[in-house]
């Protein structure tokens, strides 16, 4: 997209400033001290609020009966989701069917719910061992 002067859009300029905008409008500040605080030049958080402004008449107009979006609204929104991590727990097994590993020298390893996997791993390395 481009704006009407030709120049390409920086779309995160764009992010940049519409939550800037939003960030001012929930401060309650004016825009002189919101600016000064943040360190941006007021003119230009100015011109971006009217310019975003035209844009979401703009887009708002091209679609009749939708209401525009606010650059609050806009600001919230983003193009990535909430994630939560969870831990990768595989189905517990039921005390009543312990797993069995058939080695070929002969002997059965029986493994309840609740083993100890580092006493397994010696029991096998003993067994393996054995059948060298």
């Amino acid at each position: 997209m481009t704006t009407q002067r030709g120049k390409p859009r920086d779309p995160g300029k764009v992010q940049f400033w519409r939550r800037a905008i939003a960030d001012q409008a929930q401060s309650h500040l004016p825009t002189q001290a919101y600016c000064q605080r943040k360190g941006l030049n007021p003119r230009s958080f100015r011109s971006w609020r009217q310019e975003l402004a035209r844009r979401d008449a703009e887009v708002a107009s091209a679609r009749p009966g939708q209401h525009p979006a606010s650059s609050t609204e806009l600001a919230g929104a983003s193009a990535f989701l909430p994630v939560r991590v969870v831990q990768d727990v595989a189905e517990p097994i039921p005390e009543t069917s312990p797993i069995e590993i058939l080695l070929p020298a002969g002997p059965t390893v029986r493994v309840t719910k609740g083993f100890d996997p580092h006493a397994l791993n010696a029991v096998l390395s003993v067994l393996e061992a054995r059948r060298c």
